[in-house]
């Protein structure tokens, strides 16, 4: 697999939409990592017990947010708070990091605003699952960490090292959502053929969103090098969720 689409000459390589998906994806799982485990402990273990219920609703109700709504706010708002408060201040001030990240387009859609909108968009249904592992905790041991004289924080860092197993699967099962995520990437990534994907700040494509902008116009040869892309595209979901199931089998029955 080639990194070259040029449809004149029937040249179709999608290895740029792969790479693409992938250090999307990532992205957005380092994003959701930070923002679901810094929810799910503050909702758990800090806020008022009063104010629990409503965040907790509030927080789930954004797994219910339609992707164009993500899209539209990522487009409008997200891209343009990006490229003026991340992107510019980065490239203009730190030398030599154009060459590693690249120079991000005027429109200041790219890789790395994808990737910060899905890890926004996939958040929720990670906190929902970190959250509930938290609530979970036997509370045995918690008073055995707060009897050694632990303080809340230190009680707090050892019960998200209990929950290890259960923030690994709630992150694995948010990148099989994240690979797949079609219509607010497409919206955001740049769609421009970019084999150096690796540079997060340049426009690129992912999978997901290369076969919504190409296939409708497809003929040819095209046609089933799009339906090869898709079948990769389910392959990765599909093994993501198959190491999910067997990791979560081998940690219920150690």
């Amino acid at each position: 697999t080639s990194s070259i689409w040029d449809p004149v000459h029937d040249r179709y390589g999608i290895f740029f939409a792969i790479g693409g998906s992938l250090v999307v994806a990532l992205i957005a799982i380092i994003i959701a990592l930070i923002l679901s485990i810094s929810t799910a402990v503050f909702i758990v273990e800090i806020s008022p017990s009063k104010i629990r219920a409503p965040l907790e609703v509030m927080v789930d109700l954004g797994v219910a947010v339609p992707s164009v709504v993500y899209g539209l706010w990522g487009l409008f708002i997200l891209t343009p708070f990006l490229r003026d408060h991340v992107m510019t201040p980065l490239i203009d001030n730190i030398p030599g990091l154009k060459n590693f990240l690249g120079s991000y387009s005027p429109s200041g859609t790219s890789i790395f605003t994808a990737g910060v909108l899905l890890g926004i968009m996939i958040y929720p249904f990670a906190t929902s699952i970190i959250r509930e592992a938290l609530k979970l905790t036997p509370f045995d041991i918690k008073e055995a960490l707060y009897s050694l004289g632990l303080t809340k924080w230190e009680v707090i860092k050892n019960e998200i090292f209990y929950i290890k197993n259960s923030i690994l699967a709630g992150l694995l099962l948010a990148f099989g959502r994240a690979v797949g995520e079609t219509v607010a990437v497409a919206m955001v990534v740049g769609n421009i053929v970019n084999p150096e994907f690796y540079k997060i700040f340049m426009p690129g494509y992912t999978i997901a969103s290369l076969l919504a902008n190409q296939f409708l116009n497809a003929t040819g040869i095209m046609i089933p090098i799009l339906y090869f892309a898709a079948l990769i595209l389910f392959s990765i979901g599909f093994i993501v969720n198959i190491i999910v199931a067997l990791y979560l089998h081998r940690s219920f029955h150690r």
